[in-house]
C-alpha cells in the first residue's frame, strides 16, 4: 500500500454482510448492511452455490477505483498465515472443504488488493487499540453471535499464537455439556456434531435451549414473562430481553444454562493463563443482553470459581471480565487495521514483528495513535508494515503487519472543532432559564478554549436552579468532557493543544475564584473558557481515552466515589452504609466491591419511594435497601450486621445532618468511619457531637489534598467514639482513574445515565426540575442527566 487509506471494510457473518469505507484519519464512513448468503439463510442450496453467493456479494460491495484495497472480517475458522477459509457452521453448515479465499477473490477482482482475517482478530485489533490497554499482559476477546470463537493476544511481544493449521480459539466447537430444568440437554452444534459450546451458547443455541425448555416446564413457561411475551407475538430476542428487564426467574433460568459453557471456558482459560488481564465478550448475544449477560456469569463465577481463588479473591476473575458495548471492538475497523499492516497482500495473524516491536493498535513508540469508534479525531492510525513483511518467521510465530522496527507511523493530526464568532449556551438569570447566543472570547494569555462535548447535571446544579445555593455563574456544568479548541500563549503543557479530549478538575485547591459551573461559567454551552490560573494549577486533564457515548457525564460524581472509597477503604469495613440514592449514592454501591473488599456488604438508604423501586430495577443493587422514612434505630443496626462500618452521606444540604445522626443512632459504639459527601446546612453542628464544626472538618480535605486525608476523631454525646471526614473536590489522579473505569466497564454505568438531551432540550428539563422538588422526567426517574453538546450550526 502506499498509504495509509481509504480502504474497503467488509464484517462477513452468518447472519449479516456490513461494509463501509474506513480510513485513519476520516474514521468509518456510512455502513451498509445486507444479509448473509449463508446455510441459515439458505439451508436448500450446496456449499458450491453458497460460496459463489458469497463471493459476488462481497465483489459487489467493493467500488471499482484506481488501487483498491479491501480488508474483510470473515466469521470463519481460517488460517491466520494464508487466509485459508477452513469451515464456517452458520455460513456452510458441516463443510470443511479448505477454501482460498483471498484467491478466489483476486480471480474474480483482480483489480483488488485483498486482505482476509478472522472476524475475532479484527475485533480483537480494533479493542487493544484503546490507550490504557497497553499495559494489559494478555488480552482475550470472545465473540458470542451465530458462532462462537475468541482469540488472545500478548501485548508485550504482538503476536496472536496459532497452532499448526493457523487456528486459535475456536472454542464453539469445544465438548460441552449443559442442563435445563434439572435434566441433561444433548444439542446439535451447526456443524453438524453435538455438544459444542456453541450447540448451547450461540445465538442459535440459546433459541434452541428455548425449545427444551418450553417443552420441559410448558406450565412454567406459560406463566412466565418470557413464555407471555412470545404468546403476545414479540420475537424471542425481545422477549427474553424484556423478561429479563422485569426480573423473570425461568428467563434467568434459560440464560444461566446457556451461559454456563461460556463461563467453563473463561473460568479454564484463567486457571491454565493467570497473565490474561482481560477477558471481553463482545458480538449479538452479548451485546444484546448486556447487563444480563455479565450478570448471568457472574452468578456462575459466585457459585464455582476458581479453586482457592474463587474464595479468597473472587474479585481477580470478575474483574477482568468486560461486556463490550456496541463499538468497542469493531470488525470492520479492525480489518481496515488489518490491511494497513500487510503491504504484500498476504494475512499474517500477530500485532508486532519479530523483533517484538508494537506499533499499529498498540501504540507507537512515541504513544502517538488515537483509538476510537471510527470518528476522524478518534481514529486508529495502524502501523503500515515492512516492505519485506512475510507470511510468517524462522520459529513459527505468528506476526501481523502491523508495524515493524522499518517503519513506524505517524499520529493523525488532532482535529479542533472550528472557531466561531458566537456560540449558544443554556443561561439562568432572573427571568428563568433560556438559549442564549453569545459572543465567543479568544483565549488570552495562559487560557484555553474549550467545545465541551457532553455536560452532567447534578444535585447542586439543582440547588442553585430552586435558590438553595446562591452560586453566581450563569452557566452551569461543572462535569462533562470537553475538546480543546484553542489555546491562547504561553499554555505549558505540550499535551494542550487543539483537539485534545480533557476533562476540568472544576475545584481549584488554593484559588476559591475558581469553581466551574458555580462562580465560573461551566460547561452547559458549546465553548467555555477557562483561566490560566486553573490552567497553570493543572485542573484541565488530557485523557488518554474518552469514556464512550455520553458516560463523560459520570467522570467527575465517580472521582468523588473514588476520593471516598481511598479513604473509607482504609478502614476495613465490613459494611458500606450509604445515605443517598442519586448519582454518588448508586456509584458508591457499584463499586463497593471493586474499590473496597469482595466481602464488603452494602446498605443503601433512600429518600423517596421511586428512588427504592428503581433501585430494586437496577443492574447493580445493594444488597440491602430501605427508605430512610421506614428507618429505626433498631432496624439499621440490624441491617448493618456486625463488624467495622462505613459510611458514606451523599445528599443534598438539608439532608445530611439528619443522616448523620441516623448513622450515630445505628452503630452504637462499633468502629465507624463517617464520610459526609453531601454539602451542609447551616449552622453545621449537631447534638450528637456536640462542640464540632462539621462544616470546617469537611473543608479540611480539599482536591485531594492533604494525603493521606485528615480524620477527626470524635466523642458521641453517648461517650462513643466515631471517626468523620469530608472533602470537597477531588484531585486530577481521581477523574483520570474514574474516566478510566469508565472505559473499562462502561455497562456497569450506563444505566444511571437515565436521561439525555441536547442543549435546546436542557432547557426545559432544567426549568422543571428547578421548579419541582421531584425527580421524575418523561415519566421516568431521574438519576443522571447528560446534555450532549453538538457544534454550532
Amino acid at each position: 500500500m502506499s498509504g495509509p487509506g481509504p480502504i474497503a471494510v467488509l464484517d462477513v457473518g452468518g447472519t449479516h454482510v456490513r461494509h463501509a469505507v474506513w480510513s485513519p484519519r476520516e474514521g468509518l464512513g456510512e455502513v451498509v448492511d445486507t444479509p448473509s448468503p449463508s446455510r441459515l439463510r439458505h439451508p436448500g442450496a450446496s456449499v458450491e452455490e453458497l460460496t459463489a453467493r458469497l463471493l459476488g456479494t462481497i465483489c459487489d460491495a467493493v467500488p471499482a477505483g484506481p488501487s483498491v484495497v479491501a480488508g474483510i472480517s470473515f466469521g470463519a475458522a481460517l488460517d491466520q498465515r494464508t487466509g485459508t477459509v477452513y469451515g464456517s457452521a452458520p455460513l456452510f453448515g458441516d463443510e470443511t472443504t479448505p477454501l482460498d479465499l483471498p484467491g478466489a477473490l483476486r480471480a474474480r477482482r483482480p483489480d483488488v488488493e485483498w486482505h482476509v482475517v478472522n472476524d475475532v482478530t479484527a475485533a480483537l485489533l480494533h479493542f487493544v487499540s484503546a490507550p490504557w490497554r497497553r499495559k494489559h499482559r494478555k488480552v482475550l476477546l470472545m465473540t458470542v453471535s451465530s458462532g462462537i470463537a475468541c482469540r488472545t493476544v500478548d501485548l508485550r511481544s504482538g503476536t496472536i499464537a496459532t497452532d499448526a493449521l493457523g487456528l486459535q480459539g475456536e472454542v464453539g466447537h469445544l465438548p460441552a455439556v449443559a442442563e435445563l430444568a434439572g435434566e441433561p440437554v444433548e444439542l446439535a452444534c451447526d456443524c453438524g456434531r453435538l455438544g459444542h459450546v456453541a450447540s448451547y451458547a450461540s445465538g442459535p443455541g440459546l433459541g434452541r435451549m428455548a425449545d427444551v425448555l418450553r417443552e420441559r416446564a410448558a406450565d412454567r413457561w406459560r406463566a412466565s414473562g418470557l413464555g407471555r411475551g412470545m404468546a403476545a407475538g414479540a420475537s424471542f430476542e425481545a422477549a427474553l430481553g424484556g423478561a429479563l428487564d422485569a426480573g423473570d426467574a425461568l428467563a434467568a433460568e434459560l440464560l444461566d444454562a446457556a451461559t454456563a459453557p461460556v463461563a467453563d471456558v473463561l473460568r479454564t482459560a484463567l486457571c491454565l493463563d493467570p497473565e490474561l488481564d482481560e477477558l471481553a465478550l463482545t458480538g449479538g448475544v452479548v451485546t444484546g443482553l448486556g447487563r444480563h449477560y455479565e450478570a448471568s456469569l457472574h452468578r456462575h463465577f459466585r457459585r464455582e470459581g476458581l479453586y482457592l481463588t474463587g474464595e479468597r479473591a473472587p474479585e481477580w476473575l470478575t474483574d477482568r471480565i468486560t461486556i463490550c458495548a456496541p463499538g468497542d471492538a469493531n470488525g470492520l475497523i479492525g480489518a481496515g487495521i488489518a490491511a494497513l499492516g500487510t503491504p504484500d497482500g498476504v494475512v499474517h495473524a500477530g500485532l508486532g514483528t519479530p523483533a517484538g516491536v508494537v506499533h499499529a493498535a498498540l501504540g507507537t513508540p512515541a504513544g502517538a495513535v488515537l483509538a476510537g469508534p471510527g470518528t476522524p479525531d478518534e481514529a486508529v492510525l495502524a502501523a503500515l508494515g515492512s516492505p519485506d513483511a512475510g507470511p510468517g518467521t524462522p520459529d513459527g510465530t505468528v506476526h501481523v503487519g502491523l508495524g515493524t522496527p522499518h517503519r513506524t507511523p505517524h499520529a493523525a493530526p488532532k482535529t479542533p472543532p472550528p472557531r466561531i464568532p458566537r456560540h449558544h449556551a443554556v443561561v439562568r438569570d432572573a427571568e428563568g432559564l433560556h438559549l442564549s447566543a453569545r459572543r465567543t472570547p479568544e483565549p488570552g494569555p495562559g487560557e484555553l478554549l474549550l467545545a465541551p462535548l457532553v455536560a452532567g447535571v447534578c444535585g447542586t446544579d439543582l440547588q442553585m436552579l430552586r435558590g438553595i445555593r446562591d452560586d453566581g455563574a450563569p452557566v452551569l456544568g461543572h462535569e462533562g468532557v470537553a475538546r480543546i479548541v484553542a489555546a491562547g500563549p504561553g499554555v505549558q503543557d505540550p499535551e494542550l493543544v487543539p483537539g485534545t479530549h480533557v476533562v476540568v478538575n472544576p475545584t481549584h485547591p488554593t484559588d476559591s475564584s475558581f469553581l466551574l459551573g458555580h462562580n465560573v461559567d461551566g460547561l452547559l454551552q458549546e465553548r467555555a473558557l477557562i483561566p490560566a490560573s486553573a490552567v497553570r494549577a493543572g485542573l484541565v486533564l488530557p485523557l488518554p481515552e474518552v469514556p464512550p457515548g455520553v458516560l463523560g457525564a459520570l467522570v467527575e460524581p465517580l472521582a468523588v466515589v473514588r476520593y471516598a472509597a481511598l479513604a473509607l477503604a482504609e478502614h476495613r469495613p465490613r459494611t458500606l452504609l450509604v445515605f443517598g440514592d442519586g448519582t454518588v449514592g448508586h456509584l458508591a454501591v457499584r463499586t463497593a466491591r471493586r474499590w473496597y473488599s469482595p466481602g464488603v456488604r452494602t446498605v443503601h438508604v433512600h429518600h423517596t419511594r421511586g428512588g427504592l423501586e428503581w433501585s430494586a430495577q437496577a443492574s447493580y443493587a445493594a444488597d440491602e435497601r430501605v427508605r430512610f422514612a421506614d428507618l429505626t434505630p433498631d432496624t439499621l443496626t440490624e441491617l448493618l450486621g456486625d463488624g467495622p462500618l462505613a459510611v458514606l452521606v451523599a445528599t443534598p444540604a438539608p439532608a445530611t445532618l439528619a443522616c448523620l445522626e441516623a448513622a450515630l443512632d445505628a452503630a452504637g459504639g462499633r468502629d465507624t468511619v463517617i464520610d459526609l459527601v453531601g454539602g451542609l446546612a447551616r449552622p453545621a453542628v449537631s447534638p450528637r457531637l456536640p462542640g464540632v464544626d462539621l462544616a470546617g472538618i469537611r473543608a479540611a480535605n480539599r482536591t485531594g489534598l492533604p494525603q493521606p486525608p485528615y480524620v477527626a476523631q470524635l466523642g458521641t454525646d453517648d461517650g462513643h467514639k466515631v471517626r468523620v471526614l469530608g472533602h470537597r473536590g477531588v484531585a486530577g489522579e481521581h477523574l483520570l482513574y474514574a474516566a478510566a473505569e469508565l472505559c473499562r466497564a462502561p455497562e456497569r454505568y450506563r444505566d444511571l445515565v437515565t436521561h439525555v438531551v441536547d442543549l435546546p432540550g436542557a432547557v426545559p428539563v432544567l426549568t422543571r426540575l428547578g421548579e419541582s422538588t421531584d425527580r421524575v422526567v418523561s415519566g421516568r426517574r431521574l438519576v443522571k442527566l447528560a446534555v450532549r453538546i453538538g457544534e454550532p450550526s
